[in-house]
């Protein structure tokens, strides 16, 4: 690969307050889980195909984020009670207006440029991203249960604060599509005061799982080893013949199997030995008894 083509970022060696990597990996986890649900609801809404991908992951200032969205972008801060702080979901300002459009019955291919949208518009947002914002909360469900609440809608960065600009935030970059339009980026900010609360949420949760649980899952384990089916053979030893004495063989000719009697028959499972038996009968059925265990 080319210098050229490598995506290459710069980091600040001296910030120490970053996520784990195990415990971005969840939360990446679940806000894709959250945008395959969000691609399904915007969908259904605007009775046209949307789509909603987890591009990236990245944890940068408040400070750095607000530099970046400075133009052209459309804001919805919204809180995940009763976790404390305020969280982010940026569109295109275009999009924003293209969803509105289509709820109108338009067909969303207008030029939207200069326009920032009206009270009424924010009206028409506001359900559809209380439906996305639930769509979140249903991920993060499996951490912690919350009651999304979507709080306001900006159109100037300078509004839309959810952190002090040297906190470090969550950012979750999606590739965002609404109807036939071309994929643009959107934004979810997740500030480190919210992720800490979920995580710590996560590890609580993992603590209580006691000696008493962890027996429990032992038991079910060991019940459902010894209820994988296996192949049982009775077998008769081995005996030694020629191919000349092979060729002759024909329809109705006796082979004998040259095994004593008296002795015992071999319980092989899957190609272990596990126990000798002996020919008997159970009614007009021929049958083995099992006369020994073998333990190795």
């Amino acid at each position: 690969m080319s210098q050229d083509s490598k995506d290459i970022r710069m980091h600040d060696f001296r910030r120490g307050d970053v996520i784990e990597r195990v415990n971005l990996q969840v939360i990446q986890g679940l806000l894709e889980a959250f945008a395959r649900s969000a691609t399904q609801r915007l969908t259904t809404i605007l009775h046209r195909h949307c789509t909603f991908e987890i591009v990236q992951l990245d944890q940068l200032t408040w400070g750095d984020l607000a530099k970046e969205l400075e133009t052209g972008m459309y804001f919805f801060m919204f809180s995940l009670l009763p976790i404390a702080g305020r969280a982010l979901l940026t569109i295109p300002t275009d999009e924003a207006l293209a969803i509105v459009d289509i709820r109108l019955a338009g067909s969303g291919d207008d030029d939207f440029t200069g326009r920032i949208p009206s009270e009424l518009d924010q009206a028409f947002l506001a359900p559809i991203v209380e439906h996305l914002i639930g769509e979140l909360a249903n991920a993060f469900t499996r951490i912690q249960a919350t009651s999304p609440s979507l709080e306001a809608q900006e159109g100037n960065i300078l509004f839309a604060s959810v952190a002090s600009p040297s906190e470090m935030c969550v950012v979750a970059r999606c590739s965002f599509s609404v109807a036939d339009r071309s994929p643009r980026e959107a934004v979810i900010c997740i500030p480190f005061q919210m992720v800490r609360m979920f995580i710590d949420s996560l590890q609580s949760k993992t603590l209580q799982v006691g000696e008493g649980q962890m027996d429990s899952v032992a038991a079910g384990t060991h019940q459902r080893l010894l209820e994988i089916p296996l192949d049982v053979v009775f077998q008769f030893p081995s005996i030694v013949t020629t191919p000349s004495e092979l060729l002759t063989l024909r329809v109705g000719d006796m082979f004998g199997l040259g095994h004593p009697k008296g002795r015992p028959l071999e319980v092989r499972a899957d190609g272990l030995l596990v126990a000798l038996a002996e020919i008997c009968s159970s009614g007009v059925h021929k049958a083995c008894e099992i006369k020994e265990e073998v333990f190795r």
